[in-house]
């Protein structure tokens, strides 16, 4: 446990450097663009316009029934599946990548996932809020409900950063972990209920009842009960209590390894 006290104290030292980072890679990654950083805004937005076009015009029908028009709720899986699964992936070697600048410019490696998850942030914000609009327009404006998005959106926080940590470390010390994480998550939108309602009758119950351990699926489903007002987060509270406890596990475990090993990094590079 004190290691990751001392993990979350260098986390919030450090913030204003975090952000001054997430905001130089996110520059340097456009700027080679004559549009530049436009495309953060503008990717997001061709995807859910071809997404709406898709789903919306071609198809017609969602897959599996649900209680909310497809289109804004497949969008708030695809932000929310965007935001972790991408910001994981993304992270997996930013220590590798990032350890000669920590130990040129003085700053703790441990930052270097959480860099990659707040430069993701503005995309999240932007597939979200054309949800937003999506489903106002069918019927579904703001209500109680709402207030919970900010219990979610810390999920979502702890969660992606406790798994990027993890993955991260590991990865630097065993290199071909990485490529285990990416094949994994592969299949990982599929059984986290992203484009598929798991909950539908046509799936089978033991599916159903292994979907609620997915913490991808805890959190994608719980921004749609949120923003499309269909029960609170405690209403869930044996999904509740696994999913804390499993990112409470992931986040000591991976605090512990980054500590135990940082000497030891350029060792096992």
């Amino acid at each position: 446990m004190k290691d990751v006290l001392y993990y979350i104290r260098e986390q919030i030292k450090y913030l204003p450097l975090i952000i001054r980072m997430s905001k130089y890679y996110t520059k340097n990654n456009y700027q080679n663009f004559m549009l530049g950083r436009i495309w953060q805004y503008a990717n997001p937005i061709i995807m859910a316009t071809f997404y709406y076009i898709v789903f919306g015009f071609i198809f017609k029908r969602s897959l599996g029934a649900t209680k909310v028009p497809y289109l804004p709720w497949m969008l708030v899986g695809m932000a929310t599946w965007g935001i972790t699964n991408g910001t994981i992936l993304q992270s997996l070697n930013s220590i590798v990548g990032q350890l000669n600048l920590s130990n040129t410019f003085r700053f703790p490696i441990s930052i270097s996932p959480t860099i990659t998850f707040v430069g993701n942030i503005v995309e999240y914000l932007v597939i979200l809020f054309v949800a937003v609009i999506f489903g106002v327009l069918n019927g579904l404006g703001p209500s109680i409900y709402w207030f919970q998005i900010i219990y979610y959106f810390v999920a979502i926080i702890l969660f992606t950063i406790s798994m990027s940590l993890l993955n991260a470390t590991l990865t630097t010390i065993f290199r071909d972990y990485s490529q285990i994480v990416r094949s994994i998550s592969r299949i990982g939108m599929f059984v986290s209920g992203v484009m598929m309602n798991l909950q539908s009758d046509f799936i089978p119950v033991y599916v159903r009842k292994l979907a609620l351990l997915n913490p991808f699926y805890y959190l994608i489903e719980g921004m749609r009960d949120a923003l499309f007002s269909q029960g609170w987060f405690y209403e869930k509270m044996q999904e509740t209590l696994f999913f804390w406890t499993l990112t409470i596990f992931i986040l000591i475990l991976g605090a512990h390894l980054l500590y135990k090993y940082k000497e030891s990094f350029r060792d096992f590079l």
